[in-house]
């Protein structure tokens, strides 16, 4: 019993710690918060990036090549599995 009593206390001290813990963070989070707003006039205004590079196109030789051959022996690998 004595070990039941000793784990809840441990548990509500640890879940107090932690609440403790949390509160004091909203506050300065807060704080911090209201300080950057006010001296936010001092920063200067974000830039417009520029502008995306345009994507790379794929060469020219590689659409117009002709896959006949791959086509077939992916045809022909294919017609094997099924064939076991």
């Amino acid at each position: 019993m004595e070990l039941l009593i000793n784990a809840a206390i441990i548990s509500v001290l640890g879940m107090g710690f932690v609440f403790t813990f949390l509160g004091i963070q909203v506050v300065v989070t807060s704080l911090v918060s209201n300080i950057a707003g006010k001296y936010a006039h001092l920063l200067p205004e974000p830039t417009k990036g520029s502008k995306r590079p345009a994507p790379v196109k794929p060469a020219a030789a590689a659409a117009t090549t002709d896959n006949g051959e791959l086509v077939a022996v992916v045809s022909a690998a294919i017609q094997k599995f099924n064939g076991r």
